[in-house]
């Protein structure tokens, strides 16, 4: 009976056997399926980096396929990624505020994430939010925090990274010297050429060093920076040590080389799209600029900059921009916009309570007391030696009879000349007031010949071509031929409506500047895929003086005519800034530029600067070859809407 049953053991020990197989099989199979996915997964996270701070469109993409497959093969580690780049984006291109949100939101929500390597990055990025908005000892306690638990998961490259944070904290908090200390013991922890942020490193020293006044050492660190930057590719530390060369070399009196490298530097934060650094470049043009006693060009670049720290709400650049618009308005005696920009940096400082200005308000409280203290000395001495000098009484009336005739004799030729200077100017004002009335009249006549002009040519002759184009295609015949005519008719009153909409564009009439130069930009943009242009706007009101909206669009038609005819530009920023102090519109492209000495106004421009003189404005070009067009076309006290008739 035994001997029967073997067989079907045999045959069910072989069932068992197989099954095993078959499942170790599928195990394996699902195993090797997974750590594929993974390191798919691993290797999009590893790109997502350089392409951050280069195409922000292709990072977005594959952030997305990063979150999509993570969420499928329900891989921990590429979900914790996807939120910190999210999290990095918004800081780069958003507010901090906003980033600080996001990553206090994935630290709260995401499971596990206290055990992911990527948990330190989150708190140095963090760090980075607190010193954007100037709260430096924020940003020291959250990369304090980082530093613990990189030396906790023995993560000495996320901990070299928290250090370097920490140096950044303290040089953009005036701290030059803590800073170096940080730096220092990066680079005595990765002394390789090859390690990946020596070149970040070694400005930042530089960097320091500048704010020490040790220019020497500052150069010295920066073309060591420069050379890491070049031979690692890395165009974001390229700008940063071409910026702190620049600032080593004016600080020594060599601006024309300072300017080059400022210049260049711009441009390179141009291309990785860093406004935060790009205004700190502008702002440095505007310092040597202000030291090189060019003061319009100081104030265009801090203008530039104040935009930019606008926008993208950078609040310590914003705070910097204000200064040196102040400084800049002092400097060609602009005190009233000097005042305001002071007002403005002081209501900068209670709102982001930084401290910093108090201290410095507390320092020239210090320096009065002690100027005060000074002339109190020299009083009492000046009146101790007065009691030692004698002099007889003959003398001293002598002297003060002498000082009288003086006295009067020199009131007198200034009351003369006085009255004689402010009869000329009257007289001047009264001449300049007859000429501005009448090419006042010139242009409200002109402008009402346009509207007239172009209502005549939308009204008739336009009607007239729509209605010659209904009866062709009602009529019969040669079919071809009268589809032929019919087509002509449509150009013809197409090309109407554009030159009448050219003439007097309706969106000016009736919505005013802001919407017509947007509809500008839009028309600009889409004839034509060579050129990009951009529009910046800070428009604080919109009815401005009719007359006045006409010229800045006209002179916004004219620059922009220009950029496309000449310019050979690639992208194009339009800025327009109107607030109670001032109407300003500035144009700047990336072209080829013109030697400004050799090439005068066109017709064009000419025909504009009259217009703009009357308003009180001016027009300024700033412009080099192979280095782009800027135009500034400004107005100050910009006056409220009248009819125009």
């Amino acid at each position: 009976m035994a001997l029967q049953q073997l067989p079907f053991i045999k045959c069910k020990v072989l069932a068992i056997v197989f099954l095993v197989f078959s499942l170790s099989s599928i195990a394996f199979a699902q195993s090797a399926k997974t750590n594929a996915q993974t390191s798919n997964i691993d290797s999009l996270i590893a790109q997502v980096p350089g392409l951050m701070r280069s195409d922000k469109k292709l990072a977005l993409q594959k952030m997305q396929q990063i979150q999509v497959l993570s969420t499928k093969a329900n891989y921990k580690h590429g979900l914790i990624e996807s939120a910190f780049f999210r999290s990095w984006l918004t800081y780069r291109y958003g507010s901090a505020d906003a980033c600080i949100k996001s990553i206090d939101s994935a630290i709260k929500n995401i499971p596990n994430i206290s055990s992911d390597a990527a948990e330190v990055k989150f708190y140095i990025l963090k760090g980075q939010c607190y010193v954007k908005k100037t709260q430096f000892d924020q940003a020291v306690n959250n990369f304090s925090t980082a530093i613990k638990i990189a030396e906790r998961k023995k993560d000495f490259a996320s901990k070299t990274g928290a250090l370097i944070s920490v140096g950044w904290a303290y040089m953009e908090d005036s701290k030059p010297k803590e800073a170096i200390g940080f730096f220092t013991e990066v680079l005595s922890i990765n002394p390789e050429k090859t390690y990946s942020n020596r070149a970040l490193v070694l400005c930042n020293i530089a960097a320091c060093y500048n704010m020490l006044s040790n220019y020497a050492a500052a150069e010295k660190y920066a073309l060591q920076g420069i050379e890491a930057a070049r031979a690692s590719g890395s165009m974001v530390d390229l700008a940063n040590g071409l910026n702190i060369l620049a600032r080593s070399n004016y600080q020594r009196g060599k601006f024309d080389k300072a300017i080059i490298y400022l210049k260049e530097a711009s441009k390179a934060r141009e291309k990785v799209e860093d406004p935060a650094m790009l205004a700190s470049d502008y702002l440095e043009l505007a310092d040597v600029y202000l030291k090189t006693k060019q003061a319009d060009q100081a104030i265009l670049y801090a203008k530039k900059a104040e935009a930019i720290s606008y926008v993208n709400k950078i609040d310590l650049k914003l705070a910097n921009s204000y200064e040196a618009l102040a400084g800049g308005f002092t400097a060609i005696g602009d005190y009233k916009n000097a005042a305001r920009y002071y007002q403005k940096l002081l209501a900068h400082k209670d709102s982001t309570g930084t401290g910093n200005y108090s201290k410095a308000l507390a320092e020239l409280q210090v320096k009065f007391a002690t100027e005060k203290k000074v002339t109190e000395n020299l009083k009492l001495k000046k009146e101790n030696l007065e009691s030692k000098l004698s002099i007889s009484n003959k003398q001293k009336w002598l002297t003060i009879l002498i000082a009288g005739l003086l006295g009067v004799v020199a009131t007198a030729l200034y009351i003369f000349y006085l009255t004689r200077s402010k009869y000329r100017t009257q007289r001047a004002l009264e001449q300049l007031n007859e000429q501005r009335n009448k090419t006042l009249a010139v242009m409200q006549t002109e402008e009402s010949e346009r509207r007239r002009i172009a209502g005549d040519l939308h009204d008739g002759v336009c009607q007239m071509l729509v209605a010659a184009s209904l009866q062709l295609k009602n009529a019969k015949g040669d079919e071809e031929k009268l589809a032929k005519i019919d087509d002509l008719l449509d150009q013809a009153t197409a090309e109407v409506r554009a030159v009448s909409h050219q003439m007097t564009p309706e969106l000016l009439l009736h919505y005013g500047l802001l919407m017509a130069v947007q509809q500008g930009i839009e028309r600009l943009n889409d004839a034509q895929n060579k050129c990009k242009f951009t529009l910046f706007e800070h428009v604080e009101f919109e009815d401005v003086d009719e007359m006045l909206a006409v010229v800045m669009y006209r002179a916004f038609q004219e620059l922009t005519n220009n950029v496309l005819k000449h310019a050979n530009a690639t992208e194009v920023s339009v800025h327009l800034i109107i607030n109670e102090e001032e109407a300003l519109l500035m144009i700047e492209d990336n072209g080829e530029g013109f030697d400004s000495k050799t090439n005068k106004f066109g017709l064009g421009l000419k025909n504009l600067e009259s217009r703009i003189k009357l308003y009180g404005g001016s027009l300024n070009i700033d412009t080099m070859l192979g280095k782009g067009t800027t135009s500034i076309l400004k107005f100050t006290s910009p006056t409220r809407k009248n009819v125009l008739v």
